[in-house]
């Protein structure tokens, strides 16, 4: 694994240096080259939660994934990079209710004072975000605060406009062991309560807005502006991956075909 190809696969062409603006162009672009994604639980195509094999999968082929991949796989090179880096734990808010232990997966960074990272939750922060109670932060899309639940425990808020915010997951500060989260990785492949199992997922924001495959949709937001087209068959599904996604999956279109559960 080489750490010069993964920072080109996010296009990332400066001389780095140990920093916090470094840290925040790092997780900007990748947020911005590497799609969130569900592709390989709609293809049949097992996830591997091991750093290799993660690699080979978002760098080498120029894939995306989902939580556990892209932040495991970004804290593997934020401490190749000399960053304190950490996995932490999350549980995401459903029903104003928190999901089980290891629902999500995150980064805790100590530099300076410290730092919530996340590059796998699908349409959250473009910039890390400052572990900070109470303070309103601004990312140039939308706002974001932390409120301190207990000593060692948070809630992450955010809102489009900086009055109304909801929240979106709770998270500890302890480092956590990546195998912790393998079973809740795989009930999220194969359950069919899983929201990835239900939705066939790829996004990824864009400077002036998001991108947007959800189902059989393709949705854009840009300078506010919302446009939505239907896919009418996979061959539409596959074209757009390719074009707006760089994903090349067109030989699993087959495979896609077969397994594909919405009607075009």
């Amino acid at each position: 694994m080489r750490i010069e190809n993964y920072l080109a696969r996010i296009s990332y062409t400066d001389l780095h240096q140990l920093s916090l603006p470094s840290l925040f162009k790092l997780h900007q672009f990748h947020v911005y080259n590497i799609p969130f994604e569900c592709l390989d639980i709609h293809l049949g195509i097992p996830i591997e939660l091991n750093v290799e094999s993660i690699y080979k999968k978002v760098v080498n082929y120029f894939r995306g994934g989902f939580c556990y991949e892209l932040n495991t796989l970004f804290n593997w090179l934020l401490n190749q990079l000399g960053y304190e880096a950490n996995i932490i734990s999350a549980q995401i808010i459903n029903n104003h209710e928190p999901g089980p232990e290891y629902d999500h997966m995150a980064i805790w960074v100590k530099l300076e004072s410290d730092w919530l990272l996340d590059v796998g939750y699908g349409d959250l922060f473009i910039n890390p975000i400052e572990i900070k109670p109470d303070v309103v932060q601004h990312d140039g899309a939308n706002y974001f605060m932390i409120k301190q639940l207990e000593n060692n425990r948070y809630s992450l808020l955010m809102s489009a406009t900086g009055t109304n915010f909801k929240e979106r997951y709770v998270f500890s500060l302890s480092e956590v062991a990546i195998e912790k989260f393998e079973s809740q990785s795989q009930l999220k492949q194969t359950s069919e309560d899983s929201h990835f199992v239900k939705n066939l997922i790829c996004t990824k924001p864009t400077e002036n807005g998001r991108k947007t495959i959800f189902n059989d949709k393709f949705l854009q937001r840009n300078n506010g502006e919302r446009h939505i087209s239907t896919f009418e068959s996979e061959s539409d599904l596959v074209k757009c991956l390719r074009e707006e996604f760089g994903i090349d999956i067109k030989k699993y279109q087959q495979r896609l075909e077969e397994m594909f559960h919405f009607s075009f």
